[in-house]
């Protein structure tokens, strides 16, 4: 099966299909809502916005199914924009099963699906008669501005060049399937470039309508956001999270089953460079390789019948058509109910023999057949991962590892409908992975699907992690030579702290970008020098820089003289990283615009090796043993994570203390002149926060949070509700556990906070000057929308100020609502801020507030929440926090 291009009679789907493909729920219809209030075709200016949903909450039915209603019928063309190839089936068929929403006059729709892939069609294919031309970003940005000539000297102009021309003329609405990579190189320019011989969609067609979809927004991070909302000037236009959907039972909850396969797979260099440096899957001679191992077949298969009554009807993604072939056979002799589709997307799509494997049609009855329940095991070659709609699947096999983000979130999507879906409350994702005989650490992590992460995942090697293979490998060469390698150093082996890069990079075999965070040590001899460097480059690198995919060749000269003028390679490269470290670092700062965020290793020196032999020097050879067990099973302590095993860390300790024995080791400065001591300390000057204490702050702040004034009694969801105990000057700057130290936060608010010092204690701000205004959006767990409101706006008065500076927030019918601070906090600071917080209200929460007045209100507060409810949608809340 092609997908590739499809004309649609309208008039014949409604009568075969009828309208409408099926009943939206309640966060899709309120979604419409948002939808129609930020794009309106024929207005002077075109909507921008993002639509957040997670996976399984159906963002693409959600979209496909609103244009199909309010802009298809307006005949504006629509282009339809994924970063893989994996995502464009999904679209398209769900544009044929939404076609029969489309009213009249329209008569046809013509859908085209174009990518480099042999399944869809070419860029150059593109008509202008098409309706709705569905591509991935790679090859829309190499066919927007194709620099070559024709045989006379003239600039070619492609078909889809052509096409977005012609759209001056209709109209144009733009999707961006997982929007959040946007802000990357390529896609940027394709959409907003502002050179005069490049220039973006938004400049070639006036009024362009922009939507954005995703299920991990990254509006909290201030790199991203500069460009995220430059492209999508409306923000976020509605959002719902997973939690909530989870506890209406619309999705269900995964539950994660790690499955060793006990199969070896030995890793060269070039294959390591590939998965590890190059951030591309797996090669196609790797999984040939898996797809054809027979045993490893025979286990996945035995795996299901030992718990088929847990799985359920189950989908097994495999990787060949054979093997599904294979995996099927197995199934029957055993008297599973069990079938296999494939042909549509297989892991050679090239491949004569596994394309048209199985016709459509017979593809079509199998998939019929499972959806009824005649089937319990359906295997096939990623087709399921194209949006295919099973709501009864309550289990999904992943046969294989995939460093994949966006292939891994299309699997484990299809076992995510929930109760009031069709689904089941659990949905079991087993995942089978093998013994690659190399640290891979770029493997997808199936937790970040449809998850709303603030970090992109990591890939590479983790700090604690390198800390570990550097040290075995140290030890190694000192304990099991000739003793002439000394134990290493400290300084080289235990990093000071280590910047955390976020990089968008081009995965070039699926047409695909993806963003992982990297880390990059950092060494008490390199810190300054990092510093000086990163100094050096901020606001000063050529836009190259930013690009998904850059050559090597290409960087190694500007590296090269990096590297000299900042470094002393010889002794800063320390694990041979210094090189690629220094492209991370540049790539992030060249992407994100900023710094990359330093995180310091503060409880490094537990870990010298040097100090812990000196404090064991005096101790008996028969004592020693069991004082280093003790020191090793410490629940608080990273001994085990680092050494991985009792044995080495024994062999460490000895080896130091036999260095020191000799001298090779410099003495403990401040020796211990009793080998037994037996002191008396002096009471801890900052004892423990004990439970006592706990309850004593609960009750001085009354069970809710300082700031925002959320409880357990605000809200009915309380496992996303934690009421916390937070240091108002923290422990990080030196302060105390004492009890005017300590205020009761919900976790929201804590977070929000950070390693600020702000007492919701106080009533006045301490502040010499405003500070800018930050708007979070952070979902607060209420049902209730005037509750929600009022806290949140309580939350963002608070953080201004830096204090508890609201005394009451009233919601007046009239619309025209007040904010009543204690005295001593300005009201004018938050006057100059009014325009932006009553935008933040009408947009992000859908009140039409007209005006807000902020006045100096002394009352005595009032507990709780006051609600005096009129008919029909006037309010009259009076809230004191």
């Amino acid at each position: 099966m092609y997908v590739s291009y499809k004309s649609i009679d309208l008039d014949e789907h409604r009568k075969e299909y009828g309208s409408l493909s099926k009943t939206p729920f309640q966060h899709q219809i309120e979604a419409f809502t948002q939808l129609s209030k930020v794009f309106v075709p024929g207005s002077e200016k075109g909507g921008s916005g993002i639509l957040v949903l997670p996976t399984g909450a159906g963002k693409t039915f959600t979209s496909v199914n609103w244009l199909s209603k309010n802009i298809i019928p307006k005949y504006i063309k629509i282009l339809w924009l994924a970063p893989s190839f994996y995502l464009l089936a999904q679209a398209f068929q769900t544009f044929f099963e939404n076609a029969g929403e489309i009213l009249p006059p329209r008569k046809t729709l013509n859908i085209r699906c174009v990518s480099s892939n042999p399944s869809h069609a070419s860029a150059s294919s593109i008509l202008l008669t098409d309706d709705v031309v569905i591509m991935t970003v790679q090859t829309a940005i190499k066919n927007l501005h194709l620099n070559a000539l024709d045989r006379s000297g003239n600039r070619v102009e492609t078909a889809f060049r052509k096409f977005i021309n012609s759209c001056k003329e209709t109209g144009l609405f733009v999707v961006v399937d997982e929007a959040h990579h946007s802000p990357a190189y390529g896609c940027r320019k394709l959409l907003i470039g502002e050179e005069e011989s490049a220039l973006g969609l938004k400049n070639l067609v006036p009024n362009l309508h922009l939507l954005g979809l995703t299920a991990t927004p990254t509006y909290t991070d201030k790199s991203k956001r500069g460009w995220l909302w430059k492209i999508f000037e409306d923000e976020i236009i509605y959002e719902v999270d997973k939690t909530n959907l989870q506890a209406q039972n619309i999705l269900a909850r995964p539950n994660y089953i790690e499955v060793p396969t006990g199969k070896e797979i030995q890793v060269d260099d070039k294959l390591y460079d590939r998965l590890a440096k190059e951030h591309q899957d797996i090669p196609e001679y790797i999984i040939e390789q898996i797809a054809n191992d027979s045993k490893r077949n025979d286990f996945i298969v035995e795996v299901y019948l030992k718990d088929k009554s847990v799985y359920g009807q189950t989908i097994i993604f495999a990787d060949r058509w054979f093997q599904c072939v294979y995996i099927k056979e197995k199934l029957l002799r055993k008297g599973i109910r069990a079938d296999a589709i494939y042909s549509h997307i297989d892991a050679d799509p090239g491949s004569s023999e596994a394309i048209n494997k199985k016709t459509q049609t017979e593809n079509q009855i199998i998939l019929e057949d499972f959806k009824k329940g005649k089937i319990d095991v359906l295997i096939n070659v990623r087709m399921l991962t194209q949006g295919v709609d099973v709501p009864s699947v309550q289990t999904v096999f992943i046969t294989r590892q995939t460093t994949s983000s966006i292939l891994m979130t299309q699997m484990i999507g299809r076992a995510l409908r929930g109760e009031k879906a069709g689904g089941s409350k659990e949905a079991n994702i087993v995942l089978f992975f093998d013994d690659w005989k190399r640290l891979i650490d770029n493997w997808a992590n199936p937790e970040d699907g449809g998850t709303a992460i603030e970090k992109p995942p990591e890939r590479g090697t983790t700090p604690l992690e390198y800390i570990s293979i550097r040290l075995i490998e140290e030890l190694s060469r000192s304990i099991n030579g000739d003793g002439s390698v000394p134990i290493p150093e400290f300084s080289k082996i235990f990093p000071t702290g280590w910047y955390i890069t976020e990089i968008i990079y081009a995965v070039n075999e699926s047409e695909s970008t993806e963003e992982f965070t990297e880390f990059v040590m950092v060494y008490e001899h390199t810190e300054a020098k990092f510093v000086r460097f990163i100094n050096s480059i901020v606001g000063k690198l050529s836009d190259e820089w930013s690009k998904e995919y850059l050559d090597d060749e290409w960087m190694q000269p500007q590296v090269d003289q990096w590297l000299e003028e900042y470094f002393d390679y010889k002794n800063d490269d320390i694990g041979q990283r210094l090189r690629s470290d220094l492209i991370k670092i540049v790539r992030h700062v060249a992407q994100k615009q900023s710094p990359p965020p330093y995180h310091p290793f503060e409880e490094r020196e537990i870990y010298d090796l040097d100090k812990l032999a000196q404090r064991f020097i005096h101790r008996t050879f028969f004592d020693l043993p069991s004082e280093l067990i003790k020191e090793f099973e410490k629940p608080d302590l990273l001994w085990k994570t680092f050494y991985k095993s009792f044995d080495r860390f024994q062999r460490a300790v000895y080896a130091t203390l036999m260095e020191i024995a000799n001298g090779k080791r410099p003495p403990d400065p401040n020796p211990n002149p009793n080998p037994n001591p037996n002191p008396n300390p002096n009471p801890d000057p900052d004892p423990p926060i004990t439970q006592p204490i706990i309850d004593l702050i609960k009750e001085r702040d009354g069970h809710k949070c300082l700031c925002c004034g959320l409880s357990y009694g605000n809200t009915r969801t309380k496992k996303k509700l934690r009421l916390e105990i937070d240091h108002i000057k923290p422990r990080s700057m030196g302060g105390k556990n004492s009890i005017d130290n300590l205020q009761l936060l919900c976790n929201f608010c804590n977070g929000l906070k950070a390693q600020d010092e702000i007492s919701f204690l106080c009533n006045t701000t301490q502040l010499r000057k405003p500070k800018k205004l930050e708007l979070p959006n952070l979902e607060l767990p209420f049902s209730h929308k005037d509750q929600y409101i009022v806290f949140l706006l309580t939350r963002i008065v608070n953080f201004f100020y830096h204090c508890k500076a609201v005394n009451n927030i009233k919601l007046n019918p009239s619309l025209m609502w007040e904010i009543g601070l204690y005295p001593g906090n300005n009201p004018k600071w938050l006057l100059k801020e009014k325009v932006t917080i009553i935008n933040f209200i009408q947009n992000n929460l859908g009140y039409n507030v007209q005006d807000i007045t902020v006045i100096l209100s002394p009352d005595i507060p009032k507990k709780g929440v006051e609600v005096k409810k009129t008919s029909g949608n006037d309010r009259n809340f009076t809230v004191h926090p």
